[in-house]
């Protein structure tokens, strides 16, 4: 199974990745739409302005963040970051945001 995040080729993970909210939501919408020949979409609406669109397919899981993110491969996490967001990737794949 391929997998892009913002076109950046990523590891598979059984049971997937957790989302991490730098700047936390309230609320958010939620939607998947048959496109038809086994292909669906997936869109994610928040209202801390994040948008997340995931096309899957039988061979492909590719997900647009329009956000820039860090991705813990350790931990199986995906930070979605804000502009000011600091942060380390460490050795082992796991990731640490730097507090100010």
């Amino acid at each position: 199974m391929k997998v892009t995040l913002n076109r950046q080729e990523m590891e598979f993970a059984e049971g997937g990745y957790k989302y991490v909210f730098i700047k936390p939501y309230n609320r958010f919408v939620e939607d998947t739409v048959d496109r038809g020949n086994g292909r669906k979409m997936h869109l994610e609406v928040y209202d801390n302005g994040v948008e997340i669109r995931t096309m899957i397919d039988e061979n492909e899981v590719a997900t647009i963040i329009n956000r820039d993110v860090a991705i813990d491969t350790k931990n199986h996490r995906i930070y979605i970051l804000e502009a000011d967001t600091r942060w380390r990737q460490n050795e082992d794949g796991s990731v640490d945001i730097i507090g100010d």
